[in-house]
């Protein structure tokens, strides 16, 4: 019989197609349905629990599934440490972070002490200043994932104080805005060491995604991009630091941005990252049997070759500029699409689908958006401004890194 694994979190799509290429049966819930989550669920011979309206749902839809099938939790459960406590107190295996360790990292004051001698350095940082900060700063939810809510606030906005009201005082921290390249390295963490899988480029607020004004909104990543070695030893030094005061355990994301050859840490996600996907194709499941400990000695054959580009597709906000935006299925030879709603009513703000593009390098993955683009009609004016992105991105990061031979390389 195959080896059922739970599934849950917003989204868990890409999660399922790790399992099934990891020989597992997954039996998944999470807060979309997508159309292509249930047809490889009928596939694989899996199931769907159920669609969450919020993850106070999740108990009772485990209560259907026996108590030994383990649960891999990810996106947006690490701002429900009280539920993963409760779901460990079932007696049902719960693989990755305990929530001590999710509780632990989601502390920016713990992030700001772990930094302290490993080279990367940590963003100024506060919680409820008794005036407006002077300078360029961001207002951040402090539970919020995937960049939802984050605002930048230059010397002249007077809106901090409008944008703060949804949230309240003790629900926001201020953080000094970093310019530079967001970067997201995944990593392993066992017995309080750390085993990098990669690093990828993080693609943030992209207008032709139809981010709209929503400048920090994930909308993607793209890689693995080859860091110079002096940085690579600062991510290894800070994962470490970090798994040393959390004991973080299991497949775990860590989000950077990259400016001036230095790293500065912005958060860590305390469970597989929607990044996986970059490090798990053609690699059977990697996080996947990774998080539930089914490598044993086993090598994973090094860190994931070629070049991959997930792009994530907004529904624009009222008062977005108009961007062209693809039409679900019309797509050109090489791209699958993924993500595909359940529902044909999207609301305004909500994710509508992504992108997947494989290529074997980043100029690539450029050359193919671009020729994309070369049609006349609006997939086309898509593809193009879609590829404009990227090309900024990847200039952005050899910008950084001073494009020596091994600092320029990306894929």
């Amino acid at each position: 019989m195959t080896e059922q694994v739970v599934l849950a979190g917003a989204s868990v799509r890409s999660l399922a197609e790790s399992a099934v290429a990891a020989g597992l049966q997954p039996l998944c819930c999470d807060f979309f349905g997508d159309r292509d989550l249930l047809q490889l669920l009928e596939f694989s011979g899996g199931r769907f629990l159920g669609r969450l309206q919020s993850f106070a749902d999740l108990p009772g839809l485990l209560r259907a599934v026996p108590a030994d099938v383990p649960l891999v939790w990810s996106g947006g459960l690490e701002n429900a440490p009280d539920l993963l406590e409760e779901l460990c107190r079932s007696g049902r295996p719960i693989t990755g972070c305990a929530p001590a360790a999710v509780r632990a990292v989601r502390n920016w004051r713990n992030l700001c002490r772990w930094v302290v001698g490993t080279g990367v350095r940590f963003p100024e940082t506060m919680a409820c200043p008794a005036g407006r900060p002077r300078g360029d700063w961001l207002l951040k939810p402090e539970r919020s994932a995937g960049g939802a809510g984050v605002l930048r606030l230059a010397d002249a906005d007077d809106s901090w104080a409008r944008a703060s009201e949804p949230w309240g005082a003790e629900g926001l921290l201020w953080q000094r805005r970093v310019p530079g390249t967001p970067i997201s390295m995944v990593f392993f963490f066992a017995g309080g060491r750390a085993v990098l899988l990669g690093a990828s480029l993080q693609f943030c607020g992209w207008r032709s995604l139809g981010a709209g004004t929503r400048e920090f909104l994930w909308c993607g990543n793209g890689g693995p991009i080859c860091l110079p070695q002096a940085l690579r030893q600062q991510a290894m030094a800070v994962a470490e630091s970090i798994a040393a005061g959390a004991d973080l355990r299991g497949v775990c994301g860590l989000d950077f941005v990259l400016s001036g050859q230095e790293l500065w840490l912005l958060e860590v996600n305390p469970r597989i990252p929607a990044s996986h996907w970059i490090y798990d194709s053609g690699q059977r499941g990697l996080s996947l049997r990774l998080q539930l400990g089914r490598l044993e000695r086993q090598s994973w054959g090094g860190q994931a070759e070629g070049f991959r580009v997930q792009l994530v597709v907004w529904s624009p906000q009222e008062g977005d500029p108009e961007m062209p935006l693809p039409v679900s299925g019309a797509f050109p030879a090489g791209i699958r699409q993924a993500d595909v709603p359940a529902d044909e009513t999207v609301q305004p703000g909500a994710p509508v689908f992504s992108l997947l593009l494989e290529t074997d390098s980043a100029a690539g993955a450029l050359q193919s958006m671009q020729r994309f683009g070369e049609s006349a009609d609006a997939g086309g004016l898509f593809w193009r401004n879609a590829a404009a992105e990227l090309a900024a991105e990847l200039q952005s990061f050899r910008v950084q890194v001073r494009s020596g031979a091994e600092a320029g390389e990306i894929a």
